[in-house]
């Protein structure tokens, strides 16, 4: 039956599609009430913070009540957190520290629900008859096509309501996919396991991943390329409009080719998983290989069109990564310690992007766009030079399943 797995996949759109609309309605709202860029810095700060430690946390969870019941409680307080932002906007008025409150709670309670919903894909694929990399596709394919039309909405909304009324179609979107998860997910079965510390819990999660090289290697990779890849939308890519296109319009072209090319890339994985992409660690060495080289490329700054083309062609070689490693994932972990391992994964390949978007603008300041770019792109084309002779990453095609 496949009514629970396009139930599950659409709750994931709705989760990543008010993830959008966050991203520009609440740095507009920000500016509107203080005018202050350091205000605003931190308001993204409270938003992003909590997805370090709040996978890891929120796996042990996934793992002790199951993925519906974590997933439905954690879009609902996410909801209820974003609904109280206009709310208390639009009536008694809403001070910084509250707004940077409610930002920090609305991620720290939707964050553990991306992980429920990993760990149940596989078993309601599997269910339905759907191939893995199918299923992983579709629900990868999620955040790359919110990032397309999330933004672009947002902005027409916020130019005829304003920032604040704006939210609410955040909020809504975590409140259907709760609503949604209750009524349409069935509980999948978990092993029964003894119920252990919630440190103990943890700490299996980590000793799982240290003893298992091929999630090691992945993790390690993933920490690295999170580090370079991040820095461009928040850094890299603003500077290049406003200094070399000498236009702020360019960067909504290159964020918007970026996009379209992850999404055709991250949907084109499931057919091309049977045939051309069959060969797992030649696909990963592959696609990293070709983004490093597109990296060399955007070293000579070109003109507007030309970038684009780069970041467009950036977003289709990496597009299949997702699905890829996600299969790979679900093959290796048990089932019940897929929450802890999901989650945990999740928090350490994000742990490294602060420190890159801080680099970036470091580097800018210090030596320009053009050598930072430079130094990006070296680390990338060393990255790739490493997977090569990490033996563990040649494990990624065991379990591999037509």
């Amino acid at each position: 039956m496949r009514r629970p797995l396009i139930v599950l996949l659409t709750a994931n759109y709705l989760s990543w599609f008010g993830n959008a609309v966050t991203v520009v309605a609440v740095p507009l709202y920000v500016l509107q009430e203080t005018g202050s860029s350091l205000q605003t810095g931190l308001a993204g700060f409270a938003n992003t913070l909590p997805l370090v430690f709040a996978g890891a946390a929120g796996g042990v969870l996934v793992d002790r009540f199951g993925g519906r019941r974590v997933g439905v409680l954690s879009d609902l307080a996410a909801g209820v957190c974003m609904v109280l932002v206009p709310l208390l906007h639009g009536t008694v008025g809403l001070p910084m520290p509250v707004l940077l409150a409610l930002l920090f709670g609305r991620s720290l309670a939707a964050t553990p629900a991306g992980t429920a919903r990993l760990s149940q894909l596989a078993p309601l694929a599997e269910a339905a008859g759907v191939r893995r990399e199918t299923a992983n596709t579709v629900h990868h394919s999620a955040q790359r096509l919110a990032l397309v039309l999330g933004p672009p909405l947002a902005a027409a909304l916020v130019a005829v309501t304003g920032p604040a009324p704006t939210l609410y179609l955040d909020a809504g979107s975590f409140l259907l996919a709760s609503l949604l998860t209750f009524l349409g997910v069935p509980a999948t079965e978990r092993p029964a396991t003894p119920r252990a510390g919630f440190a103990r819990q943890l700490r299996d999660g980590f000793a799982f991943v240290a003893a298992t090289p091929v999630i090691g290697a992945i993790l390690a990779v993933l920490v690295v390329t999170n580090f370079v890849d991040d820095a461009f939308a928040p850094v890299l890519l603003p500077v290049y409009a406003t200094e070399v296109a000498g236009d702020v319009r360019a960067l909504g072209w290159l964020l918007a080719a970026g996009g379209v090319g992850a999404v055709i890339g991250t949907l084109a994985y499931a057919p091309a998983s049977r045939n051309v992409l069959r060969n797992r660690y030649a696909t990963f060495i592959g696609c990293f290989a070709a983004v490093a080289l597109l990296r060399v490329l955007m070293v000579y700054l070109p003109g507007v069109p030309a970038m684009a083309a780069l970041t467009f062609l950036v977003g289709l070689a990496g597009g299949p990564l997702n699905p890829l490693l996600a299969t790979v994932m679900q093959e290796r972990v048990p089932e019940g310690l897929q929450g802890r391992v999901f989650g945990l994964t999740g928090a350490v390949a994000f742990a490294s992007v602060p420190l890159g978007v801080l680099s970036a603008g470091w580097s800018v300041e210090l030596v320009g766009l053009r050598y930072s770019l430079l130094g990006f792109a070296v680390v990338y084309l060393a990255l790739v030079v490493v997977a090569l002779r990490l033996k563990s990453l040649r494990e990624l095609d065991e379990g591999a399943r037509l």
